[in-house]
């Protein structure tokens, strides 16, 4: 098992085949810098693909506050996080719709360490709630939304109207495999009309 410092992301697998939806999570692929976000002693350092990556002063501190552990490794992406436009009522009795400026965030996915204790082993699932009870959510740190499959339509139709392209389907049993793309996860570039 590599150590944590020689971890890179896991790389989902391209599939424009037929899936097995019904054993799947789902959620959508986010644009942004996909990187390793590895807290120690309340500083973070961010590790994507090929290397280091280029965070905010601003966010890293946000995210090391975020984590509630002595140390983490969390999976995610570097992103703009846009919140819903507001209706609002002007000075002069007019409505006028608020669309608030884009904001660096951190949206975590997975947790591959706590404390010092690998996670790579465990299933997807447990992975997912241990991340939920480890990371404080704000308007900066994210933890990204999944479902348990069944109709990809109904779904799918959501995330393209909040202008997602792409999602992944992940087996909720899976291990994590740092670095290397996995049928494990499955990238989807078709989705919503049709089942993969």
């Amino acid at each position: 098992m590599p150590e944590v410092a020689e971890l890179r992301p896991q790389r989902a697998w391209s599939s424009n085949g037929r899936v097995k939806v019904e054993e799947r999570l789902m959620e959508p692929e986010w644009e942004g810098t996909r990187a390793l976000a590895r807290v120690r002693l309340g500083e973070p350092a961010f590790v994507g693909y090929d290397g280091p990556v280029d965070v905010p002063g601003d966010l890293r501190e946000r995210v090391a506050q975020a984590v509630r552990a002595g140390s983490a490794v969390l999976d995610g992406v570097v992103a703009e996080w846009r919140d819903e436009a507001d209706l609002e009522m002007a000075a002069d009795g007019d409505a006028v719709i608020r669309t608030p400026q884009p904001r660096p965030a951190f949206i975590a996915f997975d947790l591959l360490e706590v404390d010092g204790e690998s996670l790579l082993a465990v299933p997807l699932l447990e992975r997912k709630r241990q991340l939920a009870g480890l990371v404080a959510q704000g308007p900066h740190v994210r933890i990204g939304a999944y479902v348990a499959i069944r109709d990809t339509q109904q779904w799918g139709d959501t995330l393209k109207h909040h202008g997602f392209r792409r999602v992944i389907l992940k087996d909720p049993n899976s291990a994590y495999v740092p670095g290397r793309a996995d049928k494990s996860w499955l990238v989807i570039d078709q989705f919503g009309s049709r089942k993969p």
